[in-house]
């Protein structure tokens, strides 16, 4: 019996030793933990390259912590159950719950990163850690306050201090904390990838001091841009996939590859040479701009294969951009390489799957430097959506060209410019071409939805181009939402008889009377355009190369055609006599610049574009034939094409475009009653006609 009850107080005793160690430990790994999450939390910002070093050795200490939790609290529940301390077990029970939760979600906002739709997973974690500060140091001091001396794991030198043994497993748990922290500088050291060098040879300033004119693009001391720091936009995609596929199919993305693009920049190359190509390529590839290619022995982005080629208007390309240069266009834009996360292009499998749980661990800096406010204007859509022509491009002087930031600027979608104008809501281009949809995507709120990166706008012909289906159907949707409306005027009837029985005002101003036309008879046919949902000109854009118009027709009871506007011609043109919303630029020699060589062009013969919130009025007059049979059926539909047929022709001699759809926008119908001339007209005209 001695002996059982001996080996019985041994055992106990070993037991007691190892929970005492497994709390030495958790002791030390809650104290890592801590000091880490807290110092980033309450001294937030810090340098970028201490909080990631924080957050990563947070990170390690908690998955080691996880481990030490699960045995001490089997251990310490199995011993402690029994006693008769109800507020302490409950404490402990509860603090039990509390770390559990923590371990698990800390375990979550590891590998699922900080998201903004579980924002409440990253408050509770760090709330809930406060609260469990507060209830370990009442669970201890409840302990040494109420537990007889022999049951006590531990005797205190004083009332309120931790042992020495787990005093020093704090100090060795710090220790190698530091140690680890140390270890990951040097391994952040070693695996970063080698300078590229930027600096060229010989590069050609033919537009002036800045190496990007004559865009108007600048970067830190106009240096050149490594180009890791603003291509590798695929990288993006593991952690934004939603907009990354979106952006794929995108005309941002399409930018450098767009046939028509590709035959114009070659077109400038040749007349002027490479250097020029840097006044498209701001906007069009800021990566063979930006790392400076665009000089003697580089390559512009229309070439097939080339970086700038595949990425056209990148993630960084928009992304970089912190603020503006000014409010003219022409990539009038300074970019800023976003900063380097801990194991930055390293090639280690292991250490780029940290940085990316860096990033999505401590996304705050990433945010800040690549979601700046700015970019949330419509005058940084404007840095590349405006343009101008000066005389260093086209020999003759300053010529302004598209610019739908001041065709926005002055609508009633920007601020209040008539009270009888106002839109209920300010919206910027952001608003129209980026909407909110749903996507799984980091960058998700808390409804799961982001902005869209199709950048839905006009180009049906890119979307086909590029077999985008999906974003075609969009366009063609976006473009038939009754933003451009169109309305047929009923006819004017003044051979209607008067109405013998008496009418109230009040009928009046609501009775439809009969409108009717005649044979043999001239009528005129009103038709309305409003631009009443665009923030901009329509058409916008490019108005040289693209072209909307009024295709109308009337046709009789028969359906014999009485009258028609607006049809294509064989070879594919719009009739001449069309009433055709477009632009068309001319030279020096009053030609038409037809090619889109606008470093020739100098002025316009013709513009016909519809500002936001206004109404084009087209009358269409015709003579009613003898044989036409009641009714006629008038209609007029608003069409639109991306490219011109000259232009459309000539590109197709070198780059094969695929289709160029022809999008029905807005379309209007009636139908007119068709009699024959009363006699009294007729004998009163007869009369008129012997005077």
């Amino acid at each position: 019996m001695l002996y059982l009850g001996k080996m019985s107080v041994d055992i106990k005793g070993k037991q007691q030793q190892q929970e005492a160690k497994r709390l030495h430990w958790f002791s030390g790994l809650f104290v890592v933990l801590s000091i880490t999450g807290f110092v980033n939390w309450l001294f937030f910002p810090l340098p970028p390259f201490i909080e990631q070093l924080l957050s990563l050795v947070h990170a390690l200490a908690g998955f080691i912590f996880s481990v030490v939790f699960c045995f001490y609290t089997l251990s310490h529940f199995r011993r402690t159950l029994g006693f008769r301390r109800p507020v302490i077990l409950s404490i402990g029970l509860v603090l039990a719950l509390m770390v559990l939760y923590l371990v698990v979600s800390g375990h979550l906002l590891i590998f699922t990163g900080v998201l903004e739709r579980l924002s409440w997973l990253r408050d509770s974690h760090l709330w809930l850690s406060l609260v469990t500060v507060l209830l370990i140091v009442i669970h201890v001091l409840c302990h040494y306050l109420t537990f007889p001396e022999r049951r006590k794991l531990v005797v205190p030198s004083r009332f309120v201090t931790l042992s020495p043994a787990i005093n020093r497993t704090i100090f060795k748990t710090i220790t190698l904390a530091t140690v680890a922290a140390l270890i990951v500088l040097m391994l952040d050291n070693i695996t970063k990838a080698p300078p590229e060098d930027v600096s060229i040879d010989d590069y050609q300033y033919d537009y002036g001091a800045s190496p990007f004119a004559p865009s108007l693009a600048q970067t830190k001391n106009n240096e050149f841009i490594r180009k890791r720091d603003i291509a590798g936009s695929m990288n993006c995609i593991g952690c934004h996939q939603a907009s990354g596929e979106q952006w794929l199919a995108s005309a941002h993305r399409h930018a450098a590859d767009d046939p028509t693009y590709v035959r114009n920049v070659n077109l400038l190359q040749k007349s002027k040479g490479l250097s020029a190509t840097r006044y498209c390529e701001g906007c069009h590839s800021p990566v063979a701009l930006l790392t400076g290619q665009l000089t003697a022995g580089g390559q512009h982005a229309g070439v097939a294969g080339t970086v700038a080629n595949l990425e056209g208007v990148g993630c960084m390309s928009c992304h970089g951009i912190r603020s503006l240069t000014s409010a003219e266009g022409v990539a009038s834009y300074h970019f800023t390489p976003r900063s380097d996360y801990l194991f930055e292009h390293s090639s280690s499998p292991v250490l780029s799957f940290i940085n990316e749980q860096l990033i999505k661990l401590r996304p705050a800096l990433h945010k800040k430097e690549l979601l700046p406010d700015v970019q949330k204007t419509s005058q940084y859509c404007g840095s590349c959506h405006s343009q101008f022509m000066d005389k260093s491009m086209n020999n003759w002087g300053w010529v302004k060209m598209q610019d739908e930031y001041q065709a926005w600027a002055t609508s009633k979608f920007n601020l209040a410019k008539d009270p009888r104008f106002i839109h209920p809501q300010s919206k910027q281009c952001q608003d129209c071409h980026m909407e909110k949809i749903a996507g799984e995507d980091m960058a998700a709120d808390s409804d799961g939805k982001i902005n869209s990166h199709y950048f839905v706008g006009a180009n049906v012909m890119l979307a086909r181009q590029f077999g985008n289906e999906e974003l075609y159907d969009l366009t063609v949707d976006f473009l038939q939402q009754d933003k451009v409306n169109l309305t047929i005027e009923p006819p004017e009837d003044k051979l209607s008889r008067q109405n013998p029985l008496y009418v109230s005002s009040e009928q009046r101003t609501v009775q439809n009377y009969p409108v009717a036309l005649y044979r043999g008879k001239q009528a005129k046919i009103t038709v309305l355009v409003s631009n009443q949902g665009v923030g901009h000109n329509f058409p916008g854009g490019a108005i040289d190369l693209s072209e909307a118009w009024i295709d109308f027709d009337i046709y009789d009871g028969a359906g014999q055609l009485v009258y028609s506007r607006g049809d294509l011609l064989a070879n594919g043109e719009i009739e001449p006599l069309a009433t055709v919303y477009k632009e068309v630029a001319i030279d020096r020699f009053g030609k038409e610049v037809w090619r889109h060589d606008l470093f020739n062009m100098v002025g316009r013969s013709y513009v016909n574009v519809i500002p936001s919130g206004s109404t084009d009025i087209v009358n269409f007059e015709f003579d009613i034939p003898d044989w036409a049979t009641s009714p006629l059926t008038i209609s007029a539909t608003l069409k639109l094409r991306k490219l011109n047929q000259p232009y459309h022709d000539w590109v197709n001699e070198q780059e094969k475009i695929k289709e160029n759809p022809i999008i029905d926008i807005a379309r209007d119908a009636i139908k007119v009653p068709l009699l024959k001339t009363p006699a009294v007209m007729s004998e009163k005209q007869n009369s008129l006609g012997e005077e």
